[in-house]
């Protein structure tokens, strides 16, 4: 609706407005606002048509305004005077239709009071009597009248000069009201007020007019009056009290919940922007010099050159100010006030400051601002840097103490996890590397090592974790050495450095293992070592030593109970094999003995009968025999197996021949055609079947059928044969059921032998990475075995000792296997 393009004015050879700038969209309330001789009613002037500008132009509606009064109101401006221009000796109707009366009211008086009346009632404007002088008005409805008056020709563009001055509460507030609702209707308004609260109430935008300029603009929704002020005062809003506050909140919030490591650039953002300077700094206190943690508003090039800087005159301004704890400020800085001026955007720099950040134990850090006017900085700068400066402290303070907490939290979750690896179910040589591994990690160092001197082998690597894995050979030489020096000194357990040179470092404990002197070594390659390192070493090295220690006892404990094993294995066989001699060697003796009585003749039948008798008696004595001696090898954990591939047909055909011919003739053989040949000890594989058939005709009655049947199974990864040996007879007893396999109970069960012969089926079958388990049956004992076809990976190669997993007897039924199925039930144990 309004646009004003670079409007110059000029009175007196003085510019009174400066290129004002100014757009107004159609049915927008827009303030103006601006201290006394901010040329606010001239730019009014100007747009009424009363006063020409000396350069620019004013378009109203798409119509370019020329200096004429009577173009504007043309054009459809209309404006309220601050001196209100009314005629005091004319009445209320007098003054609202002066200019826009109608003939024909003129000549009829009523008819013209009556007009006025509807003027007045449109715009609720409580005047009843229209016949008074204004004269005679208080101000306040004076200046209602002239609102109206200038309402009357129904203007797109009304402009109001300060309109509520000297008016009360209630009518302002009516005033109000009125104009908010003449932008409903689509009214445009240019609003001059001296009343900051009102513009912020009913304007849609605010402009601020400063020495005949445009200085800015706020939105009300999101200013405030002291932003105004500001600008008013030639201030940026930046700088306003309320803007200082509110940065100061939004930073608190952001620090309590940024990562500590991004808190100082946090307040060099915030400080930045309150002391309306663009590049700062802030050096922290660090083991006696200067280090730069943050910086603003310069290049990665540029903070390099001071990105360290000393403590005192070689340091610097920031050097200067850490030394003397206050604030040290130049003009035009030199090379030796601060490093690196010469840089490019040093050309901007005219003064620096740089402001001592004061911890609990002194100077602890540096800010340094670099501004772009010349001199020191002023009060309300000053009291801004020590405002932040304080905030720096906390920030400084709270970094100092989360690292030393993390660096606690790090030894102690360091401890702990070795703690538990030493302690755990792994054994010691692999939890000793899994130890390491964690050590190295919670060192934060680059190889650390536990190294055993033999007086055989010299130095012996028990565990090493380096940068490049595990292996000892790629351990550093300064490891190397540092393991000589560190095993030829006193064993006390203390940690100490007996390697440092350049960019590396050391340490060792070294104590007494029980394998002989021992030492424990971590090196840092850039890294100073300090107190939580030393200490972390010297609990890691103690809770090592203790594991080495468990290691040696835990061996000394299996040599003792393998021998105390060997001993009752003696003992045992011994047992049985007295035991299952006696009876046979004591019918043999006893024939014997008859034959060579000296006073007894016995006829020839006789004499076959007794000797067919000794012969039985000896072969029952080898079976015997040989029966312990398998057993005794399964029971140990050692048989010996001569693999081939192997015809399971033939192999089951030939056990099937071994029986009595009465008891063969009751055995049927099924074997599928799609059962492949399999890698196993054909003499081993007969036994087994022949002591399942032989027990299956030996526990039952006369007259007992048994069925062998074999398949492939295709459905488990590893491609494998069941067999299943299964009779009509009476079934397995039910006390033994839960440990078939077990020989003391079959051997206190059995009516004669020696009841080996599960036992060794078992741990033959166990020996061939097999399987053997006794299968639920509706009639009779059923028996299931399972053989994989090829020799398992790793397997013993032909004519060497197979080591059975467990003894034999011990084995029960088969935990984790699907019978159903035929194949092992996934997860469960081989």
């Amino acid at each position: 609706m309004l646009r004003i393009s670079g409007l110059t004015v000029e009175l007196g050879g003085h510019p009174v407005l400066r290129h004002v700038d100014l757009t107004v969209r159609r049915g927008e309330i827009v303030a103006l606002a601006g201290e006394p001789a901010a040329g606010k009613t001239t730019l009014v002037r100007c747009i009424a048509g009363e006063l020409a500008p000396s350069s620019g132009e004013i378009v109203v509606g798409g119509c370019r305004l020329p200096a004429d009064p009577s173009a504007a109101r043309r054009c459809g401006v209309a404006v309220v005077w601050q001196d209100l221009a009314l005629c005091d000796n004319l009445d209320v109707a007098g003054n609202v239709l002066l200019g826009s009366e109608r003939r024909w009211a003129m000549f009829a008086n009523l008819r013209f009071h009556a007009a006025a009346s509807d003027v007045l009632t449109s715009l609720r404007i409580p005047i009843q009597d229209t016949t008074r002088l204004v004269g005679d008005l208080p101000d306040g409805q004076r200046r209602l009248i002239a609102f109206a008056r200038a309402l009357t020709s129904r203007p797109e563009l009304l402009v109001l000069d300060d309109p509520t001055a000297a008016m009360g509460t209630a009518e302002t507030s009516d005033l109000e009201t009125l104009i908010t609702g003449l932008r409903e209707q689509g009214t445009t308004v240019l609003l001059v007020s001296r009343d900051p609260e009102q513009m912020f109430r009913i304007a849609d935008r605010i402009v601020a007019l400063r020495h005949g300029e445009v200085v800015g603009e706020l939105d009300p929704r999101s200013g405030h009056p002291d932003d105004l002020a500001a600008l008013q005062s030639g201030q940026r809003i930046d700088s306003s009290a309320r803007r200082q506050l509110t940065r100061l909140h939004g930073l608190s919030d952001r620090l309590i919940s940024a990562d500590p490591a991004s808190s100082l650039s946090l307040i060099l953002s915030a400080l930045g922007s309150a002391l309306s300077v663009q590049r700062l700094c802030i050096h922290v206190a660090d083991g006696g010099a200067l280090a730069c943690e943050a910086a603003l508003g310069f290049t990665e090039p540029e903070i390099a050159v001071w990105s360290r800087l000393a403590v005192g005159d070689a340091g610097g301004l920031a050097g200067r100010a850490a030394a003397g704890g206050e604030l040290v400020a130049c003009d035009d800085p030199r090379d030796d006030d601060w490093p690196g001026l010469q840089a490019p955007s040093s050309q901007t720099i005219a003064s620096v400051w740089s402001m001592p950040v004061m911890g609990p134990g002194g100077v602890s850090a540096v800010i340094t601002a670099f501004s772009t006017s010349p001199g020191g900085p002023g009060r309300d700068q000053l009291d801004l840097l020590s405002l932040y400066a304080g905030y720096a402290a906390g920030a400084v303070e709270r970094e100092r103490l989360l690292r030393q907490v993390t660096a606690r939290n790090r030894v102690l979750e360091t401890t702990r996890e070795m703690l538990e690896t030493l302690a755990g179910p792994v054994a010691v040589a692999d939890g000793l590397l899994i130890a390491l591994h964690s050590l190295c990690r919670g060192l934060e160092c680059d190889e650390v090592a536990l190294v055993t001197r033999s007086d055989a082998a010299g130095l012996v690597w028990r565990s090493y974790a380096g940068p490049d894995g595990t292996d000892p050979g790629a351990a550093s030489q300064q490891l190397v050495d540092g393991a000589q020096a560190a095993l030829g000194e006193p064993r006390d357990g203390t940690a100490g450095v007996v390697g440092r040179g350049a960019g590396h470092q050391v340490l060792v404990v070294p104590f007494n293992g029980p394998d002989g002197p021992t030492a424990l070594l971590a090196r840092w390659e850039s890294q100073a070592v300090t107190e939580q390192e030393t200490a972390l070493v010297e609990n890691a090295a103690h809770s090592l030593r203790l594991a080495l220690e468990r290691e040696a006892a835990g061996i000394a404990n299996e040599e003792a109970a393998a021998l105390r094993r060997s001993r009752q294995l003696q003992r045992g066989f011994l047992s049985r094999l007295s035991h299952e001699l006696r009876t046979p060697l004591t019918a043999i003796r006893g024939y014997a003995s008859s034959l060579m009585a000296p006073d007894v003749t016995w006829d020839h039948e006789s004499q076959h009968r007794f000797l067919a008798r000794i012969a039985a008696e000896s072969a029952r004595v080898g079976r015997l025999v040989d029966d312990l001696l398998d057993f005794s090898a399964i029971e140990s954990g050692v048989m010996r197996l001569q693999p081939d591939w192997c015809d399971l047909r033939l192999v089951v055909e030939a056990a099937v021949d071994c029986l009595p011919a009465a008891e063969s003739a009751r055995v049927t053989v099924i074997c599928d055609r799609g059962v492949p040949s399999i890698w196993a000890d054909h003499d081993r594989l007969e036994q087994v079947f022949v002591n399942l058939l032989a027990n299956a005709f030996k526990h039952n009655p006369p007259g007992t059928s048994v069925s062998v049947s074999a398949r492939a199974l295709s459905r488990t990864e590893q491609p494998e044969v069941e067999i299943t040996v299964t009779d009509d007879g009476i079934g397995f007893p039910s006390a033994l059921a839960a440990s078939p396999f077990e020989a003391s109970q079959r051997h206190r069960s059995r009516s004669s032998g020696a009841g080996l012969g599960l036992s060794i089926a078992n741990g033959i079958v166990l020996a061939h990475d097999g399987w053997l388990e006794l299968a639920p049956a509706v009639v009779g004992t059923s028996f299931r075995i399972l053989l994989p076809v090829e020799a398992p990976p790793g397997h013993t190669a032909e004519g060497s000792e197979v080591t059975a997993p467990g003894p034999a007897y011990a084995m029960t039924a088969a935990p984790g296997r699907d019978l159903a199925a035929g194949a092992p039930a996934p997860g469960g144990p081989r």
